[in-house]
């Protein structure tokens, strides 16, 4: 069989990208070891936003392959601990630990003088947090601070091209290393900042306010970064907070949207949006309960092309739609002391302002005297205050009721999870506040607290002037 010379390059090409390929596919780096007296079963295994449970034998040995085409991170998270490593391809690592403290961890492969390098990273980190907690912040100047994590800097800086020299790092592992260095420092003097403005000081040295302007977000190899995604997170929420401080919407889910909007004028990259935006949404949707996330996913889908990301919050969301502001009040059941029953209908005509509390909850109690002047404020206007225990033991309410010679309509929700407050209104952390107009339509199922002063009695007064 004869081929043309053109014929015969591409069938050669054909087969040289089979062969690289084949041997591509089977490139796998190999991560073993032991945990010795193992207290769980298994650990978690996280690189690139991926995480993998690693299952350990009884005897705390493990054996993992991983298939990977350049050195990447790796994170091991293990009961309540973790370690960072640093594995290059088609390496061997083993791994052997004590099980006491992950980081006196013994390796061996091509890949231990990264690994070990990290750790001294990470006990250095210990170390400096320990030396300088949050509290002790506020006793240094700005500009004493601002020195002494600088010099802590430069130390790292000068320890990483020594260690670069004598292990032969590779390029990739010394630029990301030295990035991390700067971020780390722009978070720690973010949280310096954040710490002195709660004692009043609001006025930082051009020296930190420049250094923490100068470290670029904007970058994509270091979207799955733990000291980049904080440092990004932190100086977006403070942005936020600036614009949140003076906007009159003061609810979770405006703060969020500032939060989002403020990360998209940061980033132009979508794997550093969908990243951090991801790492926020489990705060997000806590904070936001039940709130209307519309205008939240709005500004999302403004921001974001992660489809995937858009429509998970949009079927988280859906699950809540009946609660929004304007819909038909779920009719839950109640009981009094007495036994005696009634439903949320029976109200029709008034406003009410639930308080949906439990005599075991701490901030729910310390909203009770509030409670009772909004209550004596609004004697004789339309509008009905209403308690709902949440309790499961019934004769500690009763008990806390009689003791506590509590005011206004004291009821316990139904049993019945069908018409109880907790299923209705998808009450997962109390107090939580409902406020329904005289026509039974929702006004909001996460209003102000009693203590908020001026935010609840502006919406009641909104309400009974509408």
């Amino acid at each position: 069989m004869r081929y043309r010379i053109t014929e015969y390059l591409t069938l050669l090409f054909m087969l040289l990208f089979v062969c690289t390929a084949s041997i591509a596919q089977t490139s796998k780096t190999n991560l073993k070891g032991s945990i010795n007296k193992p207290q769980r079963e298994f650990f978690l295994l996280k690189s690139l936003g991926r995480s993998d449970t690693v299952k350990l034998s009884t005897d705390g040995k493990f054996d993992v392959l991983i298939e990977q085409q350049t050195a990447n991170y790796f994170t091991i998270e293990y009961n309540r601990q973790s370690i960072t490593l640093y594995l290059l391809p088609a390496d061997v690592i083993t791994l052997t630990s004590g099980g006491v403290n992950l980081l006196d961890a013994n390796i061996s492969g091509s890949s231990a003088a990264y690994c070990n390098f990290l750790i001294q990273r990470q006990n250095e980190d210990r170390a400096f947090l320990g030396a300088y907690p949050a509290y002790k912040l506020g006793s240094m100047s700005a500009e004493e601070y601002y020195a002494k994590r600088d010099s802590v800097l430069t130390v790292r800086m000068t320890t990483l091209e020594k260690a670069s020299k004598e292990k032969d790092f590779i390029t990739p592992f010394k630029t990301i290393e030295a990035k991390i260095y700067r971020y780390q420092m722009g978070l720690d003097l973010i949280n310096y900042q954040k710490r002195v403005a709660e004692m009043g000081v609001t006025v930082m040295p051009k020296v930190i306010t420049d250094y923490i302007q100068s470290v670029e977000v904007n970058d994509e190899s270091m979207a799955y970064d733990a000291a980049y995604k904080s440092f990004t997170l932190t100086k977006a929420s403070i942005e936020a907070n600036a614009q949140y401080l003076i906007d009159t919407d003061k609810s979770a889910v405006h703060f969020y949207e500032l939060a989002i909007k403020s990360l998209c004028s940061m980033l132009t990259y979508e794997r550093n949006k969908s990243v951090l935006i991801s790492e926020l949404m489990p705060q997000i949707l806590k904070d936001a309960g039940t709130a209307d996330l519309s205008s939240f996913i709005q500004t999302l889908e403004q921001c974001s092309k992660d489809a995937k990301l858009i429509g998970s919050v949009k079927k988280y969301a859906a699950q809540f739609e009946h609660l929004y502001a304007g819909k038909p009040a779920p009719d839950a059941e109640f009981y009094d002391a007495s036994g005696k029953t009634s439903k949320l209908s029976d109200y029709r005509g008034k406003a009410v302002y639930i308080d949906t509390w439990a005599t075991w909850c701490g901030p729910c109690k310390r909203e009770i005297p509030f409670l009772k002047t909004l209550e004596e404020e609004f004697h004789g206007k339309n509008i009905t205050f209403i308690s709902v225990s949440t309790d499961r033991d019934v004769e500690a309410w009763k008990n806390f009721i009689t003791k506590e010679s509590m005011g206004g309509m004291q009821l316990h929700q139904n049993e019945n999870p069908q018409k109880s407050m907790n299923n209705l209104y998808v009450v997962n952390s109390i107090p939580r506040f409902i406020l329904i107009d005289e026509s039974g339509n929702i006004v909001s199922t996460d209003a102000p607290r009693p203590s908020s002063g001026d935010a609840i009695r502006g919406m009641i007064n909104k309400v009974l002037n509408d």
